[in-house]
């Protein structure tokens, strides 16, 4: 039997190699031009980060982890939470209250293998930990799109806000009551999530559900002050920075 890559696993040759190391040294640059330090965690983590970071009833975690169920470990699906583990464990934040910190690696969500989505892929993520102001979004922002920039690609960029714990249960309860009453059109995983997980709905790619959710309550309609003013800070911010934007309130 011939022996082959797994499916949705890509091997990267000489070729190619050096194109990816261009794109990982730009924004390694770049990184470090706004302060980042590196840093690299495990690859394996104890499946709990996941689902108490993510979200027991998110896709991935539900449907996408490739996790070892006897050991309770899965192969890193993204790379904030494992970045959060390791700024709590080794105390970061006595050594500096802000930390800025980046990371480059593969990651791994058990996905149908199609064009552009791998079952192993690479992320480049930059967080700034223990700054709340909203010039700190504005920030990491303009960081991606030097790094588009540089890299002579063309992107449009869409904003949100997800609100906050004060703002987020009353919305989550008008969405629910606006869901019932159009759950008969929805698709089998929507009827599903408006119970677990409602915002997804929102978020849904087929067409027929994301026709039903056109009338649906907005978010960014039921703000707090406090949100409502970090949002439109944001906003204001990639203006000065001459960054393009649009809302979009059905990204979630």
């Amino acid at each position: 039997m011939k022996i082959q890559a797994i499916n949705g696993f890509k091997d990267i040759l000489p070729d190619s190699v050096v194109r990816w190391q261009y794109i990982e040294q730009r924004a390694r640059d770049i990184f470090e031009r706004f302060g980042m330090q590196e840093i690299r965690m495990p690859i394996l983590e104890k499946t709990e980060l996941f689902v108490r970071s993510i979200g027991a009833a998110t896709d991935v975690v539900e449907k996408e982890m490739y996790s070892f169920a006897d050991k309770g470990i899965t192969m890193r699906p993204e790379a904030t939470a494992s970045i959060m583990r390791a700024f709590i464990e080794h105390g970061l934040h006595v050594q500096q209250p802000v930390q800025r910190l980046y990371t480059i690696g593969p990651m791994f969500r058990h996905e149908r293998p199609q064009k552009g989505r791998l079952r192993q892929f690479h992320q480049l993520d930059a967080e700034i930990i223990g700054a709340v102001e909203p010039r700190v979004d504005a920030e990491l922002i303009a960081m991606g799109q030097m790094l588009l920039d540089e890299l002579g690609l063309s992107v449009s960029l869409e904003l949100n806000s997800l609100g906050c714990p004060v703002c987020r249960p009353p919305f989550k309860e008008r969405l629910v009551a606006h869901l019932e009453g159009i759950s008969t059109g929805l698709c089998e995983d929507c009827r599903r999530r408006r119970h677990t997980n409602p915002l997804r709905v929102l978020d849904c790619k087929k067409p027929t559900c994301r026709e039903l959710v056109q009338d649906a309550p907005s978010l960014l309609d039921s703000l707090c002050s406090d949100c409502d003013r970090h949002f439109h800070e944001v906003e204001e911010a990639l203006s000065l920075l001459g960054i393009d934007f649009r809302r979009n309130r059905f990204m979630v």
